[in-house]
This record gives structure tokens, sequence and C-alpha cells, in this order.
């Protein structure tokens, strides 16, 4: 049996820039959580008892790592050469080898790729070959060709090949595209796991042979939501487990305002909902956001009333290990209106209410933008329901602006 671990996107010594205006004791765990959160990727591969483990790529968020980070992450491995575990990582585009820093001697149980073309790398196992390896490191910051040709094919049948990949799949949006690739050029190569990096999001590109982004370690951005972590892999029974290793969660929960009739039980509500979302033994990063049609409109329009709101979820907060911190509450509420009454005032609002209900012309309107040359390449006619939706949007955008007074 062969098992073992993968992640990528460790991004040590993260500086979470924009966050440092946070109490003190938030930040300073903040700082932290990178480190945190590789100290449980290594507790993990040793419970789980692991052959090795496979870092994909950005093992410091910068080319010129600290001598803290790199002390720090050699003393992790040592951790890993004491339990038997051998260890096989790349170098991303945030960590190339072009950067600056103070080399220090890694554990033996270490691979570290070279820059360039690929290489190919044996794991043995009580003294059998069972896996090849093979991977590049980003020799410089920008790597723009596709490297997968350069990936010599799977021969025999009796050793895995694991490709290990920092890079940008085709149509994989919000990040900066080097080392492209297509799935179907890395299936090609016959390989039994794909490692991949650089995309903070967990997806499986293909299943059989998995083709997979393990995500980041740790959110470092409130985009980067949910759990982040590690894969355990094992091969033979074709088991892959996910487990979450970040010390900080960046979460965003809504509420509906609806039907609620005062600001004290909107209050009560948001408290609940603090409650409810925090973690033990985690710190959390709460994003708010207050929706739907509400009778407490004029209240929510009140100068001050968010701040406060934000100040009472945030209160005592910094004092407590499994933390649930308010960092943002984004006011989406609308004004709460009778459409029937205002239809039938005979009035400017009765009238345009009545002319969005009967508006029939959503083609003709956007015609112009549908011929033009550039324009017509990039999107699609609108379907009914979609026409729908931009009419009511419209119409609920001119409402709140018609009746702020």
């Amino acid at each position: 049996m062969l098992k073992f671990l993968h992640c990528a996107d460790l991004h040590l010594d993260s500086p979470f820039k924009g966050l440092s205006h946070l109490p003190r004791e938030i930040f300073e765990r903040i700082q932290h959580s990178t480190f945190r959160a590789f100290s449980a990727i290594v507790s993990v591969a040793i419970k789980e008892q692991v052959d090795f483990i496979v870092i994909a790529g950005d093992i410091y968020d910068g080319d010129s790592r600290s001598l803290r980070a790199q002390s720090y992450f050699r003393k992790e491995l040592g951790r890993l050469y004491a339990s038997g575990i051998a260890v096989y990582m790349i170098h991303g585009n945030h960590d190339h080898l072009e950067g600056t820093w103070i080399d220090l001697e890694w554990p033996k149980n270490v691979h570290l790729f070279d820059g360039g073309h690929p290489q190919s790398v044996p794991f043995y196992k009580n003294g059998r070959l069972k896996a090849m390896l093979h991977g590049f490191s980003y020799e410089k910051r920008s790597v723009a060709e596709n490297r997968v040709p350069f990936y010599p094919a799977k021969s025999g049948d009796d050793v895995y090949h694991i490709g290990i990949l920092h890079g940008n799949a085709e149509g994989q949006n919000g990040h900066e595209v080097y080392a492209p690739f297509h799935v179907a050029e890395l299936l090609e190569k016959g390989y039994d796991y794909w490692a991949l990096g650089h995309i903070h999001k967990r997806m499986e590109l293909h299943h059989d042979p998995p083709v997979i982004y393990p995500g980041n370690i740790q959110g470092r951005n409130q985009k980067e939501t949910g759990p982040k972590g590690c894969l355990v892999i094992d091969l033979q029974n074709k088991r892959r487990t996910f487990h979450a290793t970040n010390d900080i969660y960046w979460l965003e929960k809504s509420l509906d305002l609806t039907d609620l009739s005062s600001v004290s039980e909107m209050i009560d509500h948001c408290l609940d909902i603090k409650e409810n979302t925090r973690i033990q033994g985690k710190g959390v990063l709460l994003k708010l956001v207050l929706n739907g049609h509400s009778d407490l409109f004029n209240e929510m329009e009140q100068e001050g009333l968010l701040e406060e709101l934000m100040e009472t979820l945030q209160d005592g907060e910094e004092d407590q290990a499994s933390f649930v911190y308010t960092f943002a509450i984004i006011n989406q509420a609308r004004r709460n209106w009778n459409r029937e009454e205002l239809q039938n005032d005979g009035g400017f609002i009765g009238a345009l209410l009545i002319n969005s209900t009967e508006y029939i012309q959503a083609q003709k309107t956007t015609k112009e933008l549908y011929l033009h040359r550039k324009a017509r390449k990039y999107i699609d006619p609108l379907t009914p329901n979609e026409e729908k939706e931009m009419i009511d949007e419209a119409e609920a955008l001119l409402m709140q602006f018609l009746l702020k007074d």
C-alpha cells in the first residue's frame, strides 16, 4: 500500500496586509495562522502514518523568505524525519529560486526539485521501488510556458507515478496564469495522480486518475472562506480524505430582516449567528450580510447604527481563544413597500410599476449591444428568466431611490 499527503500554497510568513487595524491579540493570532496550519498538517501526516508528503509550491509567501519562516519550516520537517516520512516539494511563483534568503540545511528526508524542466525522483519502501515523482520548481517568478510536454510518460504498471505541478489549469480565473496546462495533457502522461498547486480553492479536475488542487492550508482573505487543509491519498484503495488544518476561518453569514420588527430583535439574531459560528479552538473572522425587504429600513439608514452593531458583536472577542470577530457588516436590506397600493395610487410611481409589469421590449432595448461587433462575441442572448430578473432588479433600485424620503 502507498499512502501520502498532498498539500500546497502554505504561504508561510504571509503578512496579511490590511488587517493590522484589528485588535493586537487577534492580528498576532492571524499572523501565526499559516505556521499553525502547517504544524497541523505535519501532525496529520504522522497520525495517518503516510509514506511521504508532497508540497506543490508556494511554501513561502515571498521570494525573500525570512529566517524565522525557514527555521520554523525546518523544525516541522524534522518532526517528519523523526517519524520516517519523506518530503517531496517544489517552489512556485511566490517563492521562486531567484529569491534572496539564507540557505539552511534541510533534513535528509527532504527532496527539493530543481528549477527548469521536470525531474523524476524515485521513492523506495522496504527496499522496493514504489513510486516515481515528477516535478519542477520555478527558477524565476514568471513561468509563462506550458511545461507538461517535458514530463515523461508513465512506464510500467508496477510503480505509481505522481506528477507535481504548480500552475494554472485552463479556465481557472482569479489567479495569475503561470505554467498553464490543459487537463487532457496531464491525462496523456498516464500518471496515477497529479498533485497540483497555485489555485487556493480545493478542486478535483479529474476523478480517475485524480487531478487535484488541495487549496491553500490557511485562508488569507475574505474571499478564501471555509475549511482549508490537505488531502491524504491512498492510491491502492482509491481513497482520498480531506483534513482541515486552518487555525483561522473566514466565514460569511446572511441575516434576512424581512420578518423582523425591531432593532433589538435584529441584534439578538446577529448575536445568535455569531455564537452558532464559533468553532472550538479556532478563530473566526465573520462577515455579516443583512438582506431582505424590511420595515427596519429607516432605522438601518440612521448614521452610526451599523457601527454600534459592529462594536456590540466585537465586544470581548479579543480575549477568546475560540473567537468570532465580526470584521464587516454589509447592509443589502431594502425598503419594505406594498406594490399593489403604490401601483394604484395614480401617480408617477404607480405608472412606473404598471410599465415595468407590462414591459416587453427588453430585447429591443438591448439590441444595439448584441449587434456590436466586439460585444456579441462575449455575451449570449438573455433568457426570459434573465430578462425578468434584470427588470425586477432595475425596478427595485428605482423604488429604493424614489421612496427614500
